[in-house]
């Protein structure tokens, strides 16, 4: 999470980070956010499972945590299952970005 809180304002001016939290409750993801400096937008996705099944084919919903890289045109650029490393993933976004 950190990672992402750090990438998120590194990539402001041209990436939107969105984050979708499908199990725990408001206040708990609230209390998550502000113990890892996370700003950016997030979903609560855990009733109503919109946003996992709109992804259904793309994520599994078991596969948590799981971070999808978006390119311009809607498409999945990049799926990452688990924990990825912070250059990794900074690397997948700028080749998305530089498209």
């Amino acid at each position: 999470a950190p990672d992402l809180a750090i990438l998120s304002e590194e990539f402001a001016d041209s990436v939107q980070f969105v984050g979708v939290n499908v199990r725990d409750t408001a206040e708990t993801a609230l209390s998550f956010d502000r113990a890892f400096g996370i700003d950016f937008p997030s979903i609560m996705d855990a009733q109503s499972g919109a946003v996992s099944l709109a992804f259904t084919g793309v994520v599994s919903p078991q596969a948590v945590p799981t971070t999808v890289v978006i390119d311009r045109e809607g498409k999945v650029a990049s799926r990452i299952l688990g924990r990825i490393d912070a250059s990794i993933l900074r690397t997948l976004i700028q080749t998305v970005v530089d498209q």
